[in-house]
């Protein structure tokens, strides 16, 4: 089977005519490539032009370029069509999962194979253990052994093939409903795939009784029993706390085995051997204790039967899977992989209807047993009642998208933006089902919110609640011209061999103070990190978006992935170039009486709304603050909603605060250029000051190097004073402080 090529005969909707960009070599019936790197475009001379998106161009495409084309940028609705149907998407599908082939089994394999599973299941023979416990006693029973083998192999083999189609027609009508003018010309396709499917349901309810999926539901509610530890047969087990305890654990097993089987409850007889796990079998008592346990089985298995008796009638239920259980794009997996074997069973036995859809539902008439159960565990499955009363009991599957509307330009950025279509909650179903990197941050622009940078998964939130907006760019449409000047900067200006962390400098005068707080050096740590790797431009794509976000706790996508990952908007590393991972020296803002080594009372100006990240800014909680990137706190690289933020004129006098001795407690957000300015200028005075100090006591600092320093600082520009303090007083005070210094400097010579 090969990947799924493009053909001319597929109907491309509102993409016929759509211009697009090929290269070919020379020569009028040249193929056409979609991407100038193509390994099939081996002429020196390339001629690149654009051309309409018909079929004639889609029948000179090369091979590689009719299953792998790249028409537009990624997340554009054409990328996003051409994506969900060449490759493994719908023409892929079509062309698998749609008749039997040389390795399945027969109508007839699969009844002498139920023959025999319902006849060792019947216990007219004994059922050896699956983990090869018990030996073969004789010849006969060795062959009965490796016919049940076989067929328990043709049953999970019919249902592995039954699940494979169910999942690829699934997902095929995930694509056709996303672009609906694809029906018309899939529909014989389609009915082919649902023939099948059908067929392989058939094969698969054979090989499970019906019985014993209600049996193993009332083995579900059953509620751990007593057990009889004081019977002489459990003797060896020890005392009767110690028999007791085990008898207890074999419960447990066998009520876990048991409620996700599709096998009868006797089938899990060999768990009793589990009671003489590390006992020889020639110990006295052995062999009638698990005899005993036997029959402790058996009464358990009773048990369940009274209550399936007592429990007569059903219900008509339908299945949805839920949107969040769909594979993402580049899953591994299937929502039906994280099925039990009993609900696969279930399934097979009791489905009467199946209506298709962006959500798949199912429709299964069950007894009242298995109802309870499926509507009270947890499953890949919605289940829900529907009503008996109906003259219909089949549930109608819900459609993403409108059955005329489907995925159209203009959903996300691929025209212009007054042309842009509202987005909805199926849209961004769509992007995250077809788009291998949808999880990133996004600027969009809402009804009521304005331009707002926000993660894939909160943009989802929002429009499930109805948030009403388009998206304007996601970070990977940012320009390349962007990047370049700095990427280019930052590598032309890094030494070989150079450390990604730059030494802290202490010495204010030193013109790379503060510099590893900056803005600047967050995106060359950033680079760094990043360096030989692929997403170096996303990676900057993602902080550039993100520098623009109020508070970085909102940049949490929330939520986890089809395969268990946490979700993230961008790489681990983009949070160091928004997070300093080292605190301000906030002493020359402290008040000049506090201590014996009083600060200089310096106004905070445009350091006081400079961001800080913590998990506790108040001392609310046990134990010490810890900073984003503390070893001792959880291992996630950034902040999200547990931390809390607060602004540096907060911190400041804040007594409570109780910061962990190896990272200090926060983090802060990277400052400008004009906050870098300031924090530089703000130690340059407090260092003066205290030079000024020691004069005054020691008479032993250079008098003009002060007072010529002093000077510099109190002489600010308009804009130095516009862009430092955010009102004239705080300017004042500057200027105050710095004339006192000048007045004591002076006082000092003359005395």
């Amino acid at each position: 089977m090969t990947y799924g090529l493009l053909t001319p005969d597929v109907p491309l909707g509102p993409f016929e005519g759509v211009a697009v960009t090929v290269w070919s070599a020379q020569g009028k019936q040249s193929k056409l490539h979609t991407k100038s790197s193509c390994s099939y475009l081996r002429s020196a001379r390339v001629t690149e032009r654009d051309v309409r998106l018909d079929a004639t161009t889609v029948g000179r495409l090369c091979p590689q370029c009719t299953a792998y084309g790249s028409w537009a940028r990624p997340g554009t609705a054409l990328a996003i069509f051409m994506d969900a149907v060449t490759g493994l998407g719908l023409l892929y599908e079509l062309d698998r999962c749609h008749e039997a082939d040389e390795d399945s089994y027969s109508d007839e394999e699969v009844g002498q194979a139920a023959s025999v599973l319902f006849r060792a299941a019947s216990g007219s023979e004994e059922n050896a253990p699956a983990d090869g416990e018990k030996e073969v006693e004789d010849e006969a029973e060795g062959e009965r052994w490796e016919e049940l083998q076989e067929a328990r192999h043709v049953r999970e083999t019919v249902f592995t093939e039954w699940l494979d189609a169910l999942t690829s027609l699934t997902r095929v009508y995930q694509v056709l409903d996303l672009f609906p003018w694809l029906r018309p010309w899939a529909e014989a396709g389609v009915q082919r795939k649902a023939d099948h499917l059908e067929a392989l349901r058939a094969q698969a309810a054979r090989l499970v009784a019906p019985d014993s999926l209600v049996l193993a539901a009332a083995v579900s509610a059953m509620e751990e029993p007593g057990v009889p530890a004081d019977d002489p047969a459990f003797a060896p087990l020890g005392t009767p706390a110690e028999a007791a305890a085990k008898l207890t654990s074999l419960w447990r097993r066998w009520h876990s085995k048991v409620e996700d089987s599709w096998d009868y409850p006797r089938e899990q007889e060999y768990l009793v051997h589990d009671l003489a796990s590390g006992m020889s079998s020639r110990r006295k008592g052995y062999h009638p204790m698990l005899e005993r346990a036997r029959v402790l089985l058996s009464t358990w298995e009773e048990a369940a039967r009274s209550i399936m008796a007592g429990q007569g009638g059903g219900r008509v239920l339908v299945a949805r899977v839920p949107d969040a259980a769909l594979a993402e794009r580049g899953s591994r997996g299937s929502f039906t992989d994280r099925l039990s074997e009993w609900e696969q069973g279930v399934l097979a036995s009791f489905t009467v209807a199946v209506d298709w859809g962006a959500r798949l539902a199912v429709t299964v008439r069950v007894p009242e047993p298995v109802a309870a159960c499926l509507l009270s565990r947890q499953s890949v499955f919605d289940y829900e009642v529907l009503d008996q009363d109906a003259s219909t009991c089949v549930a109608v599957a819900e459609p993403s998208l409108g059955a005329d509307e489907g995925l159209l330009p203009g959903v996300f950025d691929d025209t212009p933006v007054h042309g842009r279509r509202l987005l909805t909650a199926e849209h961004l179903r769509a992007l995250r089902s077809t788009t291998p990197d949808a999880e990133q941050l996004y600027a969009v622009v809402g009804v009521g919110t304005g331009v707002e940078v926000v993660a894939l998964s909160v943009l989802e939130q929002r429009c499930a609640a109805g948030w009403q907006g388009v998206i304007l760019a996601g970070a990977s449409d940012l320009p390349e011209a962007l990047l370049a000047t700095r990427l280019q900067a930052m590598s032309a200006g890094e030494p070989d061999g150079a450390s990604v962390w730059t030494a802290r400098v202490y010495d204010p005068h030193d013109e790379a103070f503060g510099r590893s707080l900056s803005a600047a050096e967050g995106e060359r740590v950033l680079v760094r990190l990043c360096e030989g790797r692929p997403d170096v431009g996303q990676a900057l794509r993602s902080l550039a978006l993100a520098r623009s976000v109020p508070d970085l706790r909102d940049l949490e996508a929330g939520g986890y992935d089809d395969r268990g990952h946490l979700r993230s908007p961008f790489t681990p590393d983009v949070w160091n170039g928004l997070l300093a991972m080292e605190q301000l020296d906030l002493e020359p803002f402290e008040s000049d009486s506090d201590n014996d080594w009083p600060g200089s009372g310096l106004p905070l100006g445009v350091l006081a709304s400079v961001q800080a990240y913590t998990t506790d800014a108040a001392g609310r909680y046990q134990g010490r603050a810890h900073s984003p990137g503390c070893a001792h706190r959880r291992p996630y690289g950034g902040v999200d909603h547990h931390d809390e933020m607060v602004i540096i004129e907060e911190l400041l006098d804040n007594k409570e605060f109780d910061p962990c001795s190896k990272c200090g407690g926060y983090a802060v957000r990277r400052l400008t250029d004009p906050q870098v300015a300031y924090y530089r200028a703000a130690h340059q005075l407090h260092y003066l000051a205290q030079r000024v100090r020691a004069r005054v006591r020691h008479r032993s600092t250079n008098r003009e190097h002060l007072a010529t320093t002093l000077e510099g600082l109190s002489d600010l520009d308009t804009r130095s004073v516009q862009a430092w303090f955010s009102s004239r007083a705080q300017a004042r005070q500057w200027r105050r402080i710095v004339a006192g210094l000048s007045r004591e400097l002076r006082d000092s010579s003359a005395g």
